[in-house]
C-alpha cells in the first residue's frame, strides 16, 4: 500500500509542476487523430439571392450547403432560405459533377423549389401556392446539364435546362485578375423578359478574408451586378461562414 502512495504523489506532483507536457500531449493526440474528409459543410448569409443576374426572393438569406467528394467526382446539396416570405424565397438544388484534369467539368443539377409560382394578378403580385411536392418532377424541379471550361485566370461556362426551362440556355465568361473578378452572362427563355437571347449577367466581384482571431479568418465577398435586360443593378454582400 505505502508503495502505491509513493507512485500516485510522484504522479499527482509530476501533473502539478509541468501540466503543460501532459495538456501539449493531449492537444497532439488529438491533432493527429483529426483526418481530411471528403464532406464540406458550409453556410453563407447574402443580402439578396442573384442568380445569373435574377432576384430570386428579393430578400435576405441564408444559405446552407452539404458536399461530398472522392478523387474528381462530387455530389452536393445547396439551399437558399429568405428571411421574408417571397414566392422564389425558399430553393433547395442537388447536383453532381465530374472535373478532368485538364479543367473541363461537367455535371447535372436539380433545381427545386418548394414554393410554386401559379400565377400573376392584375396589380403584378405573383401568387404563390405550396404545391411544390419533392417527388412531383413536373411542377417545381428544373433539370439542367452544366459544362465548364478553365484556362488559366480565364473560364466559360455553359449550361442547358432540358426540363421545365423550355430549353434554356445560358454562357458566362470570366476572367479572374488579382484582386478582382469579372463576368458576362447570356441567356434565353426564362432569363429575358420576351424570352430571347440576350445579356443578363454583368459584374465585378471581389473577396477577401478578415481576421477575427489569430487562429480564424472570416471569408467575405462583395459583387456589383447589371442585368441590362431586365434594367436592374444589385450590389450583394456575403460572409461565408
Amino acid at each position: 500500500m505505502k508503495t502505491i502512495r509513493i507512485i500516485s504523489l510522484i504522479v499527482l506532483a509530476i501533473v502539478f509542476l509541468n501540466p503543460t507536457n501532459i495538456f501539449s500531449q493531449e492537444e497532439s493526440q488529438i491533432e493527429n487523430s483529426e483526418e481530411e474528409t471528403p464532406i464540406s459543410i458550409g453556410v453563407d448569409l447574402v443580402n439578396r439571392n442573384i442568380f445569373r443576374g435574377l432576384d430570386f426572393g428579393n430578400s435576405p438569406a441564408i444559405q446552407p450547403s452539404l458536399e461530398y467528394t472522392i478523387s474528381n467526382f462530387t455530389i452536393g446539396t445547396w439551399g437558399s432560405y429568405a428571411f421574408l416570405s417571397t414566392p422564389l424565397g425558399i430553393e433547395v438544388d442537388l447536383y453532381a459533377s465530374y472535373e478532368f484534369s485538364f479543367g473541363l467539368s461537367l455535371g447535372v443539377t436539380d433545381y427545386y423549389f418548394p414554393l410554386e409560382q401559379l400565377k400573376i394578378e392584375a396589380d403584378s403580385i405573383i401568387t404563390p401556392i405550396r404545391n411544390g411536392k419533392f417527388f412531383d418532377l413536373n411542377k417545381s424541379h428544373y433539370f439542367e446539364l452544366n459544362a465548364s471550361q478553365s484556362f488559366g485566370d480565364f473560364y466559360l461556362s455553359a449550361n442547358w435546362g432540358f426540363s421545365n426551362f423550355n430549353n434554356a440556355l445560358y454562357f458566362e465568361a470570366g476572367y479572374d485578375f488579382k484582386y478582382f473578378n469579372v463576368f458576362l452572362g447570356t441567356g434565353n427563355e426564362i432569363y429575358t423578359i420576351n424570352g430571347n437571347y440576350n445579356i443578363v449577367n454583368i459584374g465585378v466581384s471581389a473577396s477577401k478574408e478578415i481576421k477575427i482571431t489569430d487562429n480564424y479568418k472570416l471569408p467575405v465577398s462583395s459583387s456589383l451586378i447589371l442585368n441590362p435586360n431586365v434594367e436592374q443593378i444589385h450590389l450583394v454582400f456575403k460572409i461565408s461562414l
